[in-house]
Protein backbone atom coordinates (compact mmCIF):
# COMPACT_ATOMS: atom_id res chain seq x y z
CA UNK A 1 0.00 0.00 0.00
CA UNK A 2 2.86 2.33 0.18
CA UNK A 3 4.34 1.94 -2.70
CA UNK A 4 1.19 3.58 -4.20
CA UNK A 5 1.04 6.97 -3.07
CA UNK A 6 4.63 7.20 -3.71
CA UNK A 7 4.59 6.02 -7.40
CA UNK A 8 1.22 8.20 -7.67
CA UNK A 9 3.19 11.49 -6.72
CA UNK A 10 5.89 10.62 -8.71
CA UNK A 11 3.67 10.65 -11.90
CA UNK A 12 1.90 13.93 -10.27
CA UNK A 13 5.86 15.26 -10.61
CA UNK A 14 6.54 14.02 -13.87
CA UNK A 15 2.88 15.51 -15.94
CA UNK A 16 3.12 18.62 -13.72
CA UNK A 17 6.91 19.38 -15.42
CA UNK A 18 7.67 22.57 -16.47
CA UNK A 19 7.33 23.54 -20.32
CA UNK A 20 9.65 25.31 -22.65
CA UNK A 21 7.61 27.93 -24.62
CA UNK A 22 9.16 28.76 -27.78
CA UNK A 23 7.95 31.63 -30.56
CA UNK A 24 7.49 30.97 -34.32
CA UNK A 25 10.22 32.03 -36.39
CA UNK A 26 10.83 35.53 -36.58
CA UNK A 27 9.19 36.65 -39.97
CA UNK A 28 10.08 40.46 -41.19
CA UNK A 29 8.75 43.75 -41.50
CA UNK A 30 7.30 45.56 -44.23
CA UNK A 31 7.65 49.23 -42.29
CA UNK A 32 10.89 47.91 -41.51
CA UNK A 33 11.85 46.92 -45.30
CA UNK A 34 10.16 50.55 -46.10
CA UNK A 35 12.27 52.43 -43.17
CA UNK A 36 16.10 50.47 -44.93
CA UNK A 37 15.07 51.27 -47.99
CA UNK A 38 16.11 54.89 -47.29
CA UNK A 39 19.73 53.11 -46.41
CA UNK A 40 20.03 51.95 -50.47
CA UNK A 41 23.40 51.93 -51.32
CA UNK A 42 24.90 51.11 -47.92
CA UNK A 43 25.64 47.57 -47.15
CA UNK A 44 25.80 46.33 -43.37
CA UNK A 45 26.09 43.66 -40.92
CA UNK A 46 25.48 42.91 -37.13
CA UNK A 47 28.20 40.79 -36.23
CA UNK A 48 27.21 39.36 -33.00
CA UNK A 49 24.57 40.80 -30.10
CA UNK A 50 25.35 39.98 -26.83
CA UNK A 51 23.17 38.56 -23.67
CA UNK A 52 22.46 40.91 -20.60
CA UNK A 53 24.08 40.69 -17.22
CA UNK A 54 20.77 39.23 -15.96
CA UNK A 55 17.46 37.72 -17.60
CA UNK A 56 15.27 35.44 -15.73
CA UNK A 57 13.54 33.50 -18.68
CA UNK A 58 11.09 31.79 -16.07
CA UNK A 59 7.31 32.92 -16.73
CA UNK A 60 4.18 31.71 -14.17
CA UNK A 61 6.41 28.45 -13.21
CA UNK A 62 5.38 27.27 -16.25
CA UNK A 63 9.00 26.83 -17.36
CA UNK A 64 11.42 29.51 -20.02
CA UNK A 65 10.26 31.21 -22.70
CA UNK A 66 13.27 30.60 -25.08
CA UNK A 67 13.84 31.72 -28.81
CA UNK A 68 13.31 29.32 -31.88
CA UNK A 69 15.62 27.17 -33.46
CA UNK A 70 17.18 26.51 -30.39
CA UNK A 71 18.59 30.42 -30.07
CA UNK A 72 19.41 32.39 -27.51
CA UNK A 73 17.48 35.60 -27.51
CA UNK A 74 20.32 37.85 -28.46
CA UNK A 75 20.63 35.38 -31.40
CA UNK A 76 17.41 35.49 -32.53
CA UNK A 77 17.54 39.23 -32.20
CA UNK A 78 20.84 38.77 -34.26
CA UNK A 79 18.96 37.14 -36.72
CA UNK A 80 16.23 39.46 -37.05
CA UNK A 81 18.43 42.36 -37.75
CA UNK A 82 20.13 40.41 -40.38
CA UNK A 83 16.94 39.06 -42.05
CA UNK A 84 15.75 42.50 -42.13
CA UNK A 85 18.82 43.79 -43.48
CA UNK A 86 18.81 40.92 -46.50
CA UNK A 87 14.96 41.89 -47.31
CA UNK A 88 15.68 45.33 -47.93
CA UNK A 89 18.59 44.57 -49.97
CA UNK A 90 21.28 45.98 -47.62
CA UNK A 91 23.26 43.53 -46.08
CA UNK A 92 26.64 43.01 -47.03
CA UNK A 93 29.92 41.97 -45.68
CA UNK A 94 31.32 44.48 -47.52
CA UNK A 95 29.60 47.22 -45.30
CA UNK A 96 29.31 48.86 -41.95
CA UNK A 97 30.41 46.03 -39.01
CA UNK A 98 27.87 46.51 -36.23
CA UNK A 99 27.67 44.69 -32.96
CA UNK A 100 25.25 44.64 -30.38
CA UNK A 101 24.23 44.43 -26.92
CA UNK A 102 20.95 43.27 -25.31
CA UNK A 103 21.42 45.58 -22.08
CA UNK A 104 18.05 44.63 -21.27
CA UNK A 105 15.35 41.43 -21.82
CA UNK A 106 12.44 41.77 -19.71
CA UNK A 107 8.83 40.08 -20.02
CA UNK A 108 5.62 40.22 -17.73
CA UNK A 109 2.81 37.85 -18.69
CA UNK A 110 0.72 39.23 -16.32
CA UNK A 111 0.52 42.77 -16.16
CA UNK A 112 -2.90 44.04 -15.35
CA UNK A 113 -4.08 40.32 -14.84
CA UNK A 114 -4.33 39.76 -18.66
CA UNK A 115 -1.63 41.95 -20.48
CA UNK A 116 1.70 41.72 -20.81
CA UNK A 117 5.10 43.18 -22.14
CA UNK A 118 8.57 42.98 -23.31
CA UNK A 119 11.15 45.04 -22.72
CA UNK A 120 14.35 45.23 -24.59
CA UNK A 121 17.16 47.94 -24.31
CA UNK A 122 19.69 47.55 -27.35
CA UNK A 123 22.78 49.41 -27.59
CA UNK A 124 24.48 48.76 -31.19
CA UNK A 125 28.29 49.85 -31.58
CA UNK A 126 29.86 50.42 -35.33
CA UNK A 127 33.76 49.86 -36.42
CA UNK A 128 33.60 53.49 -36.80
CA UNK A 129 33.45 54.23 -33.35
CA UNK A 130 29.86 55.54 -32.96
CA UNK A 131 27.27 54.07 -30.96
CA UNK A 132 23.59 54.54 -30.14
CA UNK A 133 20.90 52.56 -27.68
CA UNK A 134 17.41 52.32 -27.86
CA UNK A 135 14.94 50.77 -25.59
CA UNK A 136 11.83 49.51 -26.74
CA UNK A 137 8.37 48.05 -24.70
CA UNK A 138 6.16 46.30 -26.33
CA UNK A 139 2.31 46.01 -24.90
CA UNK A 140 0.27 42.60 -26.22
CA UNK A 141 -2.78 40.93 -24.85
CA UNK A 142 -1.34 37.81 -22.64
CA UNK A 143 -4.53 35.55 -20.95
CA UNK A 144 -5.44 34.78 -17.27
CA UNK A 145 -4.08 31.33 -17.05
CA UNK A 146 -0.85 30.58 -17.30
CA UNK A 147 -0.42 28.34 -20.07
CA UNK A 148 -2.15 30.69 -22.36
CA UNK A 149 0.09 33.55 -21.05
CA UNK A 150 3.02 32.36 -21.10
CA UNK A 151 2.23 31.01 -25.04
CA UNK A 152 1.16 34.38 -25.81
CA UNK A 153 4.42 35.99 -23.93
CA UNK A 154 6.61 33.51 -26.00
CA UNK A 155 4.41 34.61 -29.80
CA UNK A 156 4.81 38.24 -28.50
CA UNK A 157 8.55 38.32 -28.79
CA UNK A 158 8.61 38.17 -32.63
CA UNK A 159 6.48 41.21 -32.54
CA UNK A 160 8.67 42.89 -29.86
CA UNK A 161 11.70 42.54 -31.79
CA UNK A 162 10.12 43.75 -35.02
CA UNK A 163 9.44 46.89 -33.07
CA UNK A 164 12.87 47.38 -31.49
CA UNK A 165 14.73 46.99 -35.21
CA UNK A 166 11.95 49.54 -36.21
CA UNK A 167 12.80 52.13 -33.59
CA UNK A 168 16.66 51.44 -34.24
CA UNK A 169 16.53 52.30 -37.89
CA UNK A 170 14.49 55.13 -37.87
CA UNK A 171 16.29 56.91 -35.21
CA UNK A 172 18.76 59.32 -36.93
CA UNK A 173 21.51 58.38 -35.13
CA UNK A 174 21.12 54.91 -36.80
CA UNK A 175 22.91 56.39 -39.78
CA UNK A 176 26.09 57.63 -37.61
CA UNK A 177 26.61 54.41 -37.65
CA UNK A 178 27.23 53.57 -41.35
CA UNK A 179 29.82 55.94 -42.05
Amino acid sequence: MKKTPIALLGVILAVSGCSTMTPARYSVSVDNNMALKSYQGSTMDIVSIGAPEKYDSSCRMMGPIQASDGQTIPQFVNKAFNDEFKFAGVYGDGGAKLTGRLDKIAFSSSAGLTNGWWDLALTLSSANGQSMSVENKYDFKSGFDAITACNQTAQALGPAVQDLIKKTVTDPRFKSLLR
